[in-house]
């Protein structure tokens, strides 16, 4: 076996501190500048983290709502509902300056409106902080709103007040990874830069951990098949992240470390402290398997030929990166 063995109780601490360090990492302390505008979220753009955001605080607001980050027509009825309510005009069932303050709601630690949290923790992974939307408010999720925060010239209160929201959710998409897989690139040319943060996450990671050129080729080209090399929380049931990880069938405790690229790739390698499943350098003879088939031994998938449609693009991710 090729993971790290480290007993139960430490492995909680490591993750923990892990989810902690990575949080406060993720952003540079930046001086104050003028607030971001709030933006136009409506029917018919690309499925995104601001329209899951917008989901999730419909659902916190009472109007019960499928978080899926596709802004169709359930959504538009629930948020015209809202607006009327709340005496928002127009009501049109799109959520801009005049709509999105009154459905934010403020959240700290120990909140115990879920669904308002998972509202903040889709936001807050939409800058990398790469937290399980689970709708608690703990320390891991505290630290990454104090790194945005200072990295956006924010009081560090650790709690998602209005100024705060009108950051996260008003600010720069470019690693919206929900935007990143309905717009991201299929080729080499074309990825966005958040596929490409995403490569270079696992090539890092698989060379940290000694893999070849062959793992590297491999790790790619899964990645690329399950999830288009974005780092997204959604899919086949509890899926997760650049490999589709299940925590149901044992790959991270609590979820944490399926959707850290460096976690979820060690992982996949049969490198990490986080799972005791069957990794890539775990199956016997891999090397000298075709890739899709040494990439479908740890993914069991339905479709064990499906990887080999880009293996020449991640052999040349692999060459570039």
């Amino acid at each position: 076996m090729h993971r790290s063995t480290l007993p139960t109780g430490s492995k909680a601490v490591l993750a923990l501190l892990a989810v902690a360090l990575v949080a406060a990492a993720l952003f540079v302390a930046a001086p104050a500048r003028a607030a971001s505008t709030w933006p136009i979220t409506q029917a018919g753009q690309p499925r995104n983290n601001n329209a899951m955001t917008l989901q999730h605080l419909l659902t916190a607001q009472g109007y019960v709502t499928t978080a899926d980050g596709v802004f169709g027509s359930g959504t538009t009825a629930n948020l015209k509902a809202f607006q009327s309510a709340r005496g928002i005009s127009p009501v049109d069932g799109i959520a801009g300056s005049g709509t999105w303050p009154r459905l934010v709601i403020a959240v700290s630690q120990g909140s115990t409106n879920g669904s308002a949290v998972k509202a903040a923790q889709t936001q807050l992974n939409k800058y990398g902080a790469n937290l399980v939307v689970d709708g608690v408010f703990g320390s891991g999720t505290r630290a990454a709103v104090v790194a945005f925060q200072a990295a956006h010239g924010l009081s560090q209160t650790g709690s998602v007040d209005a100024a705060t929201w009108q950051e996260l959710i008003g600010y720069s998409q470019a690693g919206d990874q929900t935007l990143c897989y309905s717009t991201g690139g299929s080729t080499a040319s074309s990825l966005s830069s958040a596929q490409v943060a995403n490569v270079r996450a696992v090539l890092t990671a698989t060379r940290n951990a000694g893999g070849n050129r062959n793992a590297q080729v491999i790790a790619l080209m899964t990645a690329m098949q399950e999830s288009k090399l974005c780092n997204i929380q959604f899919g086949d049931r509890d899926s997760l992240g650049l490999f589709q990880q299940r925590p149901g069938q044992g790959w991270c405790s609590g979820g944490t470390a399926c959707v850290n690229p460096t976690y979820a790739t060690q992982g996949f390698l049969g490198v990490s402290a986080y799972t005791s499943n069957r990794g890539l350098f775990d199956v016997s003879g891999w090397e000298s398997m075709s890739k899709t088939l040494a990439a479908d031994a740890v993914q069991r998938s339905c479709c064990p030929n499906a990887y080999a449609q880009w293996e020449s693009m991640a052999t040349t991710l692999a060459n570039t990166y």
